[in-house]
């Protein structure tokens, strides 16, 4: 890339691993550039990973990522253990993972296959691979989980996202786990965004850990405050939004 940084996605694989929370950034947490670059900036300082969303216009997301490429690569040199890493998510079609790779991200997620329709779901495994993108498509039934899962052609992705993950609860999705429990499964990353909050993060940690899998929570609940004041981009609002979602949100931690 331009700016000498080189994607890597085993450095997503660590940082989602060390952190566990992706802060995903819709459509009103940002009215421009400006605003996505300083939501980014801030997750980033949190110790999060941020995923910014294809809801907002792409024009302002391809703004945003000339500013966020080079405050990566700046990143990299001053804490090469622990750089801004970018994601993005709500891709739900070839072009827009296109794009996506073209702008630079590190980690594309999908609220279902990613093909939209366009393509065989799992091209975009292919595409993200050939890219040397972090990829993690979205899934719903067993039949889509076990798609991603169970696969003879070496194509299982980074991750596994569940989507809606508010319509199976905790003990639902650890009923949707449980006939999948593997040995060779153990530790693969299984993100549930939707219903994802401080009140039901740590019970989905705990229902995927039990089932042997890792999670790796998507929320936007660490943004609430920008919200609820109407501040989007503000940077005063944002960290305080983060440091009152860091001292309240009790993670699953095994007996």
């Amino acid at each position: 890339m331009s700016e000498g940084y080189a994607r890597d996605p085993s450095r997503m694989d660590k940082a989602l691993r060390e952190k566990g929370i992706v802060v995903v950034m819709a459509r009103d947490y940002a009215r421009n550039a400006q605003d996505v670059v300083n939501t980014i900036q801030a997750i980033s300082e949190a110790g999060y990973v941020a995923e910014v969303t294809f809801r907002i216009p792409e024009g302002i997301v391809r703004e945003a990522m000339v500013e966020l490429r080079k405050r990566r690569a700046e990143s990299m040199k001053t804490r090469p253990n622990d750089p801004m890493l970018l994601g993005v998510g709500s891709i739900i079609n070839p072009r827009e993972l296109e794009a996506a790779v073209e702008m630079g991200f590190d980690m594309i997620v999908a609220p279902d296959s990613g093909m939209g329709g366009c393509r065989e779901p799992i091209e975009f495994v292919r595409m993200v691979r050939a890219a040397k993108v972090f990829g993690v498509p979205g899934t719903f039934s067993p039949s889509d989980f076990s798609y991603f899962l169970e696969r003879e052609d070496g194509l299982e992705p980074d991750g596994i996202k569940i989507f809606n993950a508010s319509i199976y609860g905790p003990s639902g999705l650890g009923a949707l786990l449980a006939p999948y429990q593997r040995d060779r499964h153990r530790g693969k990353m299984i993100m549930p965004t939707g219903g994802v909050n401080l009140k039901t993060g740590a019970g989905f940690q705990e229902q995927i850990s039990k089932r042997g899998f890792f999670p790796v929570l998507g929320m936007s609940s660490p943004l609430e405050l920008v919200l609820e004041r109407k501040k989007p981009g503000d940077m005063d609002t944002l960290r305080e939004s983060l440091q009152k979602f860091k001292e309240e949100f009790k993670p699953y931690t095994p007996a």
